[in-house]
């Protein structure tokens, strides 16, 4: 409990920082509030007014003019709120979009290790929903609080001065409405985190559900994703029914039980006092209007305490990705790439569980050339591209450029300049051009086109009604396997890369197709001067590289070439 409150205080500081006159919008908020509250505390002094003095009086004229500030001024403060929250509410919005961004950032400078433990769509919810309610609530509910609170004091001084036993009976209000609503709120704060991860959850298996649509179809899935979000949202409904139950109970002990109460006995002792000529009927509606005034200060308090004890439970995972770090690289030095990248006894594993993948793996690939990578699955083929792009680090051994250990380059140097390319390459929903232009947003139409040409999709895209600016639905799903691949190609050729990896490009297309995207490669390669890192279980796909590396069980087992393969 004590981490997350001091994980709030940071965000706190946070958005005091971020949000610009942030103390100016607190005080006037509380200044707007009280002049509200105060504004609705009038039309009661009138109401006594007309009673005790202007109705025996027969006053006729200051009875009209009592009664028409009587019905403008609770306009008046319903217009003044209207304008003030709506002004307060597009700052807060604009607020919680940035509070949103900085999680987004945070997150997106995660390494990749973080996102193997985590649910993408759960950190997007976290990210998107909580961040304008935080921010509503110390700009408009904590200045209503305050203002609520001093109106409290001024109610409760005017009822003093009326009778100050009866102000004293109802300060008893408080300790006890206040601790049994306590004590439903904190039942409350725990439940509400399970809420929350259960709509995660149900994010999650929608998202996937309708990313994987075709797969969901093609295995006739539809009945077990949908059982999925019926069991998760069932345990929700579960959750939620017990939370309904401690908001009811707050509600009758509070609203019910207790109000009925003090207001049944502040009622009676005021008539009493009228009975024996120590206060007057307008007295009476100026206390038991005050008394509800009074009694709504102790609610709007509890009220708070309630919500925000079932927000934090909320906020919890917004906190913890507000106040992540963001891991540091430690590397400085610029890319640079003219003899060899070498593997020297590197042992590496993902978890524990699993145990090594590469084991004092040796590897060295020199410069300019093509080579391919063989092995059964799960034999660390992969892993090489994901240790040499730095998203993971050996827990033993080395990987150095031309002697220069990995750990002392710049990340962002380092993977401008290397590619890589798989069989689910990635495409971001838009055009041909908008994806083209990820890897370089300076190339001009003539320099897409040329690099489309490169990679054999000229011919293509030419006959595309819309050419380059041709939607390629999410994830490139209007494109064929082969269409993507070389896409992704070309972006890695617009990056200017000097390194280029193939994982497994030609998985998921037909031979003639792959035989088109290997001699694109070779073309490419002997044009720039390329170093290309192939892996492929289609052998026949690395009849062109200059050597092959047999894997397995996380060890090279031999280095040999096409011909001697195809002859073992």
């Amino acid at each position: 409990m004590e981490n997350k409150i001091n994980k709030e205080k940071i965000v706190r500081r946070t958005v005091m920082k971020e949000l610009p006159h942030f103390w100016i919008y607190l005080i006037l908020s509380v200044i707007i509030c009280l002049l509200i509250q105060i504004i609705g505390l009038i039309p009661t002094i009138l109401m006594q007014q007309i009673i005790d003095q202007f109705i025996p009086n027969k006053n006729l004229r200051a009875i009209t003019i009592s009664i028409l500030l009587f019905c403008a001024i609770p306009l008046v403060a319903t217009i003044l709120s209207a304008i003030y929250r709506y002004k307060l509410t597009i700052i807060c919005r604009k607020m919680g979009l940035k509070l949103a961004i900085k999680g987004f950032e945070n997150l997106t400078y995660q390494s990749v290790a973080y996102f193997d433990k985590e649910n993408s769509s759960e950190l997007a919810a976290y990210c998107r929903g909580e961040a304008m309610k935080y921010i509503l609530f110390w700009i408009m509910d904590i200045p209503q609080l305050i203002a609520t609170g001093l109106t409290g004091i001024i109610v409760f001084s005017y009822i003093c001065a009326l009778n100050f036993g009866l102000a004293l009976f109802l300060l008893l209000y408080i300790p006890i409405a206040f601790f049994p609503s306590n004590g439903f709120a904190n039942k409350v704060k725990a439940l509400t985190k399970k809420i929350v991860d259960s709509n995660a959850k149900m994010n999650q298996i929608i998202n996937d559900t309708f990313k994987g649509i075709k797969s969901v179809k093609a295995m006739v899935l539809e009945k077990l994703q949908i059982n999925k979000l019926k069991e998760v949202s069932d345990e929700s409904t579960s959750t939620w029914s017990k939370v309904a139950l401690y908001d009811n109970m707050s509600g009758i002990w509070v609203n019910n039980f207790s109000d009925t109460l003090f207001t049944g006995v502040t009622f009676g002792f005021t008539s009493y006092l009228i009975v024996i000529g120590k206060m007057t009927v307008g007295n009476l509606i100026v206390i038991l209007n005050y008394t509800g005034r009074l009694l709504g200060v102790t609610k709007q308090f509890m009220s708070t305490n309630y919500n925000f004890k079932g927000q934090l439970g909320e906020y919890n995972k917004l906190f913890d990705i507000i106040t992540m770090p963001i891991p540091r690289d430690d590397g400085n030095m610029p890319f640079s790439y003219k003899d060899s990248i070498q593997f020297s006894d590197v042992t590496f594993a993902y978890t524990e569980e699993r145990g090594n993948i590469l084991k004092s793996l040796n590897l060295t690939i020199h410069k300019n050339e093509w080579l391919g990578i063989v092995g059964a699955s799960g034999t660390g083929k992969t892993t090489i591209f994901d240790l040499l792009l730095k998203f993971y680090s050996p827990q033993g051994g080395t990987i150095t450029i031309d002697g220069t250990s990995i750990n002392v380059i710049d990340s962002t140097s380092l993977r401008s300049k290397i590619a890589k390319v798989s069989q689910d390459t990635f495409l971001f929903p838009g055009t041909i051009k908008e994806n083209l232009l990820l890897g370089n947003p300076n190339s001009t139409d003539e320099q897409l086109n040329d690099i489309l040409k490169k990679v054999s999709l000229d011919n293509f895209v030419s006959k595309l009604q819309d050419g380059l600016n041709t939607d390629i639905g999410e994830n490139g799903m209007l494109l064929s396997g082969g269409e993507r691949q070389k896409l992704g190609l070309a972006q890695g050729l617009l990056r200017n890369c000097e390194v280029i990896l193939l994982d497994e490009v030609t998985a998921n297309i037909d031979r003639d197709s792959e035989d088109e995207i290997r001699n694109v490669i070779r073309a490419i390669q002997k044009e720039k001067d390329l170093t290309i890192i192939t892996i492929s279980h289609r052998i026949d796909f690395l009849k062109d590289v200059d050597r092959i590396v047999v894997l397995e069980n996380g060890r090279i087992k031999e280095e040999t070439t096409y011909k001697k393969y195809m002859m073992r």
